[in-house]
């Protein structure tokens, strides 16, 4: 289809007496050539042979680039076939010499394709290359096509999710809901008195706990403290004072702070907050003097105040969020019973939660690049370096090194062009690479891999199309040509009325003043005379 629509951009305006195609009319990607428009005949000349071999053939696979660690994925294998008789085979799929599914396929004689849905375990991390096959059948001509290779990237994105307690509570059970649906999310429930390796945790949930431990003190973990009190402001040096207007608790309703922009809040969720039942909180006043967001800030009765309930605090590379109420329950059993499910709840916490976990890449050396290349493909590596200052540096020398599955090692280097570093490391074989990038004269260091896959396009079919390349010649107004007709192609195209020469004018109308020459020549006579009559005393 690409030919086709570059032609007539090429061609456009212009008489084409028509466009020669030698062919065997397989096409395997693009638009489909009968449902195309043509600005000129399309004359084909049909090559290859038109026998129909018994085959049997994978045409496709959709799957997703991605998949993560300890999920299933889904795969849509398309099967294609051309048998005279019903054949049986078997279906396998490999990863790593590990047979992961094995079944039983029939292919019916009056069945050209068939598709299966199939859904595989992710049980390894990293770039995968998963194997499908199909068992030959007896006198199979066309074997090559019975096997396509997919390239998968597992990621292990689970977040493992401390929830710390000294005491029950049910907005514990409100909170554990509304996020462990969340396969990215491993969950575990310790007492304060528990053993606890701090450094397994990428968050950690405190609830009633009045004294934090030192080991989370002092490490960069994301924090959730709900009913938060002075003594956490205090032990993590927080910008926020709380002033204790003679203790006790106050019934507090709620409404979202219009100047955070963190995340979003679906129209639900921000009903919810305006009508969902009072909160508790402790009577007093906070005063942030730092870089706090608030998200939800305090209502008592009709007035808006500036006291929040639930606020973000980032301090360097950790994220804090301190929650100032409970009675987080009462809202879960009233989205409930609002809605029939406990979405807006669980949007709430859940986009918290995603907030707190999420790092951001601040390393100062950073690669981009494709985990899969096409072979016949250039790879192209792009490279981004900062200084302690985070500003661009371009004048330190960054090299690559690629190892390949059979340990040769190839050299490269990134070179400035405009406001990039740029390793261009041209086209290489088939086959699974491993990088090491580093920037010279420091510990700056990147590893990963990537593959090179093989395009199985061609060996989708042997067999020619010749029907399709007629198709073509008739929507186009042309005709197919075999090669030993090729004389009657030329005399076609030369009786065509289209083989002749078009003359076209354009006429326009320009005045003359508009005529730079002119206008110039009339001034100058008018100057002339002019001079002439001041001259002889005439003026």
């Amino acid at each position: 289809s690409y030919l086709f629509s570059d032609l007539s951009n090429k061609f456009e305006n212009r008489n084409v007496a028509g466009v020669i195609m030698a062919s065997d009319g397989c096409y395997n990607t693009g638009l489909n050539p009968e449902y195309l428009s043509y600005d000129f005949p399309v004359y084909s000349i049909a090559l290859g042979d038109t026998v129909r071999y018994k085959d049997i053939r994978i045409d496709n696979v959709l799957k997703n680039d991605i998949a993560f660690f300890g999920n299933t994925f889904p795969l849509d294998i398309s099967l294609g076939s051309s048998v005279n008789k019903n054949e049986n085979s078997r279906l396998k799929i490999w990863n790593n010499g590990v047979k992961l599914h094995d079944e039983p396929i029939s292919f019916l004689k009056d069945q050209i394709y068939d598709n299966h849905v199939i859904y595989l375990p992710a049980n390894n991390i990293g770039l995968q290359t998963y194997t499908i096959e199909l068992d030959a059948l007896n006198q199979e001509k066309n074997i090559s096509n019975n096997v396509f290779k997919i390239y998968i990237d597992v990621i292990d994105s689970r977040y493992n999710i401390l929830i710390l307690k000294d005491r029950k509570s049910p907005d514990i059970s409100a909170y554990k809901s509304s996020i462990e649906r969340n396969r990215d999310y491993k969950i575990d429930i310790k007492d304060i008195s528990d053993n606890i390796v701090i450094q397994k945790y990428q968050l950690v949930v405190i609830f009633g706990v009045r004294n934090i431990p030192s080991s989370i003190l002092s490490n960069d973990v994301p924090l959730l403290i709900f009913n938060a009190s002075e003594s956490d402001f205090v032990n993590l040096k927080a910008p926020i004072i709380f002033t204790d207007r003679g203790g006790g608790i106050n019934e507090i309703k709620s409404y979202k702070n219009q100047s955070f922009s963190k995340f979003s809040f679906s129209t639900e969720l921000l009903a919810l907050i305006a009508d969902a039942p009072p909160l508790f909180s402790s009577f007093g006043r906070c005063n942030l003097n730092g870089n706090v967001d608030c998200v939800i800030n305090q209502k008592i009765g009709r007035v808006e105040s500036d006291n929040p309930i639930i606020m973000i605090q980032e301090l360097d590379s950790r994220k804090i969020s301190y929650i100032l109420a409970e009675g987080w329950w009462k809202w879960k059993l009233y989205d409930y019973s609002i809605n029939n499910n406990n979405n807006a709840f669980n949007e709430l916490f859940g986009k918290l939660t995603q907030y707190l976990v999420l790092k951001e890449d601040k390393s100062l050396f950073r690669l981009e690049y494709n985990k899969q290349y096409d072979e016949n493909n250039e790879i192209i590596f792009r490279a981004v370096l900062y200084n302690e200052s985070y500003e661009l540096v371009y004048n330190k020398e960054v090299n690559l090194k690629i190892t390949d599955k059979n340990g040769r090692e190839y050299d490269f280097q990134f070179l400035k062009e405009g406001s990039e570093l740029i390793a261009k490391l041209g086209i290489l074989e088939v086959g699974h690479y491993n990088f090491s990038a580093n920037v010279k004269g420091s510990d700056l260091v990147k590893k990963g891999v990537f593959d090179v896959k093989k395009i199985q396009l061609e060996q989708l079919g042997l067999s020619a199309n010749h029907h399709l390349l007629r198709k073509i010649s008739d929507l186009s107004g042309g005709d197919i040509f075999y090669l030993d007709n090729i004389e009657g192609l030329v005399k076609t195209i030369q009786d065509s009325k289209r083989n002749k020469k078009i003359i076209s004018f354009q006429e326009s109308i320009q005045r003359l003043i508009d005529i730079p020459l002119i206008l110039f020549l009339l001034l100058f006579l008018v100057s002339f005379e002019w001079f002439l009559r001041k001259y002889n005393g005439l003026i």
